[in-house]
């Protein structure tokens, strides 16, 4: 661009922006405003320039054919032509220039430049016209001619309204010429009305000009304003979709998308401009499974004009399976007249999820998997009503694992919870798939066979599952063995109530239990009547324990070296009013699966060690203490305080635990017999070689005693392998200091095999039954032992003492 062009260009537009600063009183507008408003205004007058044009050349062919006898004919086509090409080429030009607006201040001083020069140009060519043309019209056709060219004029001046300087420089030219006209005409003195209106004409547009270009810059103001406004809502609304997932979408009155958010259009896999004139439902349907009853249900909305909310619609985008909540209402234009829907589309994916997560928690075990005691509950209901209401049978197996406690106490909760997820693994590996598998709680399972209750079925279901149960598993390196005893119960045969039905199959369980475990039992009738017997016992002992029906029988322990008594064991019977004498083994075991077992445990202990003071000195007493009274009272402040309110000195009493025990809180366990040690009692591991035997236990726990069960005593006149280990038995002990008791001894031969493996404490039928309280005195001086016996024994010893010291030698 010349330096000259550009200067002239540089000054009018700043010429221009104070002005429009003036008009506006819009001293705070931006550049980018002052380039809009310039820019809106060139393009208001060169959108009217066709008209201009097409009106102008109409308006000088009607004067020109009013003038046509009178005016120079070479002077007007002169004229004509040029104004002809002046219109073509500002034709050219709108065309050019009809879709881009200037976009910079360069660009716009440009196009202010060239519309002030086309306004000078237009303004001269009217002007001329009027000059050259109405002298030489008729007088009776002076103002027609002038009212064409006034009119041409007025067009022109309104069609530059936008742009002041434009307007001001076409009124000052084409008014100018216009009076120079009027006044240079053959017959002036008749023209002073027509100068005076085109004087006035000259003042008029000017200040209509200023008030039109003061409301044309309000509204383009607030245009622009309203623009920006959008631009930024705009702009809010993308970042709102950047951290949300929520997108707005809309439709034209014939259902196709007229907007939507640039990340539906992505998540559609259409762009912007592809989702035009397509109808909503048709775009949701590219991601939305048809037989979805959520989109079935949007598309029925819009097909019908009415509003939906919270619609939720399946639906897989970009490889992923998602879930769209969708919204919409319809909108109506200020006619009334329906224009669409408006609504918002929301990503719940990540919500359901959440939801389905919180559901699965609900009825799932969070271990392994399997449904929890809730969900079992509601699915044994579920076959019950079924079971009512259609007939249709079922069967329910209750599973307990053997051996777990051990494997769970030995190597620690993580590996415990990880042999229950294989386990889990196993069992479900082995039922069918519509199979309910539950976990009710530690290592308790259950499995509900829907629609079968075919005992073979169950039976070989069962037996697969101890087999599978029972294989090897490998954890963290470790080689772990457990089993499992199943229990069986068939409905309708076994129950028509759930709590009916999962009682039967838990006294199947406990029956299979009895039996040795790692097997299956059926639930028979004779369960129930046996379970409705122990409730029976267990009220009936709450109530023996006040009226004082207990009481304790002893049985001596007799010592091999001397024959005579060395402890007296404390063995509970209780005499029923109705029932007679009860055997320790029926009430027992009931009143361990209660507190009672604490409460008979205290008493047990009192009543031994009241019993003990009046015995001699020598002389102990041992008593039982039961496995759960071990772990659920202080056995420590119990004997603690007997021995306090007795005054049985403490070397006196002998405290028997089983095997048991020690597969309980080891440490807590040791923490508790170390403290019983400490107080001076002796602790006795009885009926030691039934249990666990882990051998482990003898280096770890202070035993003072190991006590052998009378089944291998039984045992040795019938078999050598009861001697082998009878003799390894007492050979352990003796290496580890400590002492061995022998119980069951019922024959003379047993009494003789006892003494020479080095057993120094017997007991059994062969010296004394278990006796009254009343009847202790009696035989506390007695030698259970005959002058042969003691003969005998003697040698035994001597030789046994003999070759101790040759091998020690």
């Amino acid at each position: 661009m010349p330096r000259g062009d550009w200067m002239f260009g540089m000054s009018l537009t700043n010429r221009v922006s104070t002005f429009l600063q003036d008009l506006t009183g819009g001293a705070d507008l931006v550049e980018a405003q002052k380039t809009a408003v310039v820019a809106a205004q060139v393009m208001t007058i060169l959108r009217h320039l066709p008209v201009m044009a097409i009106s102008g050349v109409m308006i000088a062919l009607i004067t020109a054919y009013v003038a046509w006898d009178h005016a120079n004919f070479t002077v007007f086509a002169i004229w004509l032509g040029g104004f002809v090409c002046l219109e073509a080429v500002m034709l050219a030009l709108w065309w050019k220039n009809r879709n881009r607006a200037p976009e910079t201040l360069a660009e716009t001083a440009i196009a202010v430049r060239r519309t002030v020069w086309y306004a000078a140009a237009i303004g001269l060519s009217w002007g001329s016209l009027a000059a050259l043309l109405i002298p030489y019209v008729a007088a009776d056709n002076t103002i027609f001619a002038t009212a064409l060219i006034t009119s041409a004029i007025l067009v022109t001046a309104f069609s530059l309204m936008a742009l002041l300087p434009a307007v001001l420089v076409f009124v000052l030219i084409s008014g100018s010429l216009a009076i120079a006209s009027a006044l240079f005409h053959p017959h002036a003195e008749e023209w002073p009305p027509i100068v005076g209106l085109i004087a006035a004409y000259m003042l008029f547009i000017p200040w209509l000009a200023v008030s039109y270009g003061r409301a044309f810059l309000r509204h383009l103001k607030t245009d622009i304003e309203n623009r920006e406004n959008a631009q930024v809502i705009g702009y809010l609304l993308d970042e709102y979709e950047e951290t949300v997932s929520e997108w707005i979408w809309e439709t034209d009155p014939a259902g196709c998308t007229a907007r939507m958010s640039s990340r539906l259009s992505a998540k559609l896999g259409t762009t912007g401009e592809g989702t035009a004139r397509v109808p909503f439902a048709t775009l949701l349907g590219l991601v939305a499974r048809v037989d979805d009853a959520g989109f079935q249900e949007v598309r029925s909305a819009l097909i019908e004009g009415r509003a939906f909310s919270g619609i939720e619609c399946q639906v897989r985008s970009g490889g992923t399976d998602q879930y769209w909540r969708i919204s919409g209402r319809p909108i109506r234009d200020d006619a009334g007249t329906p224009a669409g829907f408006v609504g918002t589309v929301r990503d719940i994916t990540a919500e359901k999820e959440a939801k389905n997560q919180i559901i699965r928690l609900a009825h799932r075990d969070t271990l392994t998997g399997l449904y929890n005691r809730a969900s079992f509950t509601e699915r044994l209901e579920n076959a019950v009503r079924t079971l009512e209401r259609y007939g249709t049978p079922f069967t329910l197996l209750f599973l307990d694992l053997d051996k777990f406690k051990l494997v769970n106490d030995t190597y620690g909760h993580p590996v415990g919870d990880r042999l229950l997820a294989e386990v889990s693994k196993r069992i479900q590996a082995i039922v069918r798939k519509d199979d309910c598998v539950a976990r009710l709680g530690g290592d308790e399972f259950a499995i509900i066979l829907e629609q079968s209750n075919d005992a073979v079925f169950a039976a070989k279901l069962a037996s697969r599952l101890i087999a599978s149960v029972l294989e090897a598993y490998v954890i963290d390196g470790e080689t772990l063995w457990i089993g499992v005893s199943v229990g069986i119960a068939l409905a309708p045969q076994h129950g028509t109530r759930p709590e009916q039905i999962l009682r039967n199959a838990d006294l199947a369980l406990y029956r299979a239990k009895e039996d040795g475990r790692g097997v299956f039992r059926y639930f028979e009738a004779q369960m129930d009547f046996a379970q409705r017997e122990r409730r029976i016992l267990e009220q009936e002992m709450h109530q023996a324990l006040e009226d004082e029906e207990f009481r304790l029988c002893y049985q001596p322990l007799i010592g091999s070296e001397s024959g005579r008594i060395r402890a007296m064991e404390a063995l509970i019977r209780w005499d029923h009013p109705i029932r007679g004498e009860i055997s320790p083994v029926e009430f027992i075991s009931i009143a361990e699966q209660s507190n009672l077992i604490v409460a008979i445990g205290k008493w047990t202990l009192r009543t031994a060690c009241e019993a003990a003071t009046a015995w001699p000195d020598d002389v102990c007493v041992a008593v039982n203490v039961a496995v759960p009274h071990f772990m659920r009272s202080d056995i420590v402040a119990d004997v603690e305080a007997v021995l306090q309110a007795t005054g049985l000195p403490a070397y006196r009493l002998e405290i028997e635990i089983t095997e048991s025990l020690l597969i309980e809180d080891s440490d807590d366990v040791l923490n508790r017999l170390i403290a019983l040690k400490k107080l001076g009692c002796a602790i006795v591991m009885d009926d030691f070689g039934t249990g666990y035997s882990s051998l482990s236990y003898l280096l770890k726990f202070p035993f003072d005693r190991l006590k052998i069960d009378r089944s291998f005593t039984r045992d040795i006149d019938t078999g050598e392998s009861a001697k082998a280990i009878l003799m390894a038995i007492a050979s352990l002990g003796e290496n580890l200091g400590i002492k061995i008791t022998a119980e069951g001894v019922e024959t003379a031969d047993q009494l003789d095999f006892l003494v020479d493996i080095g057993c120094d404490q017997l007991q059994g039928f062969y010296f004394s039954q278990p006796v009254r309280h009343e009847d202790v005195a009696p035989i506390m001086l007695r030698n259970f032992m005959d002058s042969r016996q003691m003969s005998l024994h003697a040698e035994i010893r001597d030789e046994r003492e003999t070759r101790r010291n040759r091998s020690a030698g």
